[in-house]
């Protein structure tokens, strides 16, 4: 199963130019790991200064082999003057996604929901169903929806929160408390049509009220 590692970085505002050459560096480096399917880098609009980066694998033993050399967050950890906290990283699994063909994403959304255990196979599934409707309709470019679990367990949501799967671990029974929604819009009017729509604003009230949610506004590198 593919393994989705999503890495944030919270970088000094006023050294943009250094830390654009330290995210690209990364990015380069990253692309040229064995195992590695995708690879996508973005940062933050206007004066958000935060980097998100996503890189897939195509299991958790070729992130294994990767990570002395390509983990994106030991690769920021090397330049630590440009961050101004630890870097954050999760452990996930996709469960939904959507494409239209031909469509060029220009504007980005990442939806991080901290979700108790008792409730995630709940939010789940209520959060999968919002977004088969919402994808009917023309406004999304892309998206997907995935889960998993923060690299760190002390950062997990609640002493109960069940620990990070690790490579080679079996994950078939590993309950994550971290969702991922990310997504895409060719233009600001479908990015503002999407969040007006009924569906959209049904969605963002159901999973607030069950967790914590914290929203990325990015853009593509």
């Amino acid at each position: 199963m593919e393994l989705l590692v999503a890495t944030l970085a919270h970088t000094t505002p006023g050294r943009d130019a250094d830390v654009l050459a330290r995210i690209r560096l990364i990015s380069d480096t990253v692309r040229n790991a064995s195992g590695l399917v995708t690879s996508r880098f973005y940062r933050g609009r206007g004066d958000a200064a935060h980097y998100f980066m996503l890189t897939t694998w195509e299991d958790e033993e070729s992130w294994r082999r990767a990570q002395e050399r390509h983990n994106p967050k030991h690769l920021l950890l090397a330049s630590s003057d440009l961050l101004t906290a630890f870097p954050e990283q999760w452990f996930m699994y996709y469960l939904w996604g959507y494409n239209r063909p031909a469509a060029i994403p220009m504007l980005t959304a990442a939806h991080l929901a901290t979700i108790h255990p008792e409730q995630i196979e709940f939010v789940q599934r209520g959060w999968t169903m919002g977004l088969r409707r919402l994808a009917v309709q023309p406004m999304l470019a892309s998206a997907f929806l995935a889960r998993g679990s923060n690299e760190d367990p002390a950062a997990t949501a609640g002493p109960d929160a069940p620990e990070t799967p690790r490579p080679g671990e079996d994950t078939s029974q590993h309950r994550g408390t971290i969702m991922l929604n990310l997504l895409n819009w060719t233009s600001d009017s479908e990015r503002e049509e999407f969040y007006a729509d009924p569906d959209y604003q049904a969605i963002h009230k159901f999973v607030s009220s069950v967790g914590v949610v914290r929203i990325l506004s990015l853009e593509p590198m």
